[in-house]
């Protein structure tokens, strides 16, 4: 779908044009550039600015190849520079964790796209053995896992196709399909 309007800006068009990263140059990553990532997830929007997340950065080669075991989706963080652990504190924030974390996330992965890193998002969901490898307590909910680092340049993520709005828009109650917004 082609946006209407024509002039498209810019946040707009980076927002579309973000891709998983699955592959990566063998270039270190920064440390401080992470920090400075992690600065900006910590401005997400998080009921009452509670911040319940964590982030374990894994540098550890063989962390990160025990970790890409677990996961049919996971082989990416072992030749990744970096891998990124994130976890929920829900006794911080117990009524929204789950969003605040996943807000805390995506502004994670959009800060690192906007300077030049890829981020491959792995399905951790709770993987209690990813959870003992990393030393992450049992009242402590793990996210998801991350692998960043630069994308490689031979690297091509597949095209993505998304669904028309209409077919995910209801009006003013569930199963009131939107037919057309009338332009004022």
């Amino acid at each position: 779908m082609n946006l209407k309007y024509n002039d498209m800006n810019d946040i707009l068009e980076f927002l579309i044009k973000r891709r998983s990263v699955r592959s990566f140059q063998q270039k270190p990553v920064d440390l401080e550039l992470i920090k400075q990532l992690i600065y900006v997830a910590n401005h997400a929007p998080n009921s009452m600015n509670n911040e319940p997340w964590k982030f374990i950065i894994i540098i550890d080669e063989e962390i990160k190849k025990k970790l890409s075991t677990l996961h049919k989706g996971a082989s990416h963080i072992a030749l990744a520079p970096i891998g990124v652990a994130v976890v929920a504190e829900p006794e911080i924030s117990p009524e929204t964790w789950m969003v605040d974390v996943v807000n805390a996330i995506m502004y994670f992965v959009l800060a690192a796209h906007s300077v030049g890193l890829g981020v491959g998002w792995i399905a951790a969901y709770e993987n209690k053995k990813a959870k003992e490898i990393l030393g992450i307590p049992d009242n402590k909910v793990l996210v998801t896992l991350l692998s960043v680092g630069y994308p490689d340049p031979n690297y091509k993520p597949r095209e993505k196709s998304v669904k028309n709005p209409e077919s995910v828009m209801f009006l003013n109650k569930w199963g009131n399909m939107l037919i057309r917004i009338k332009e004022n």
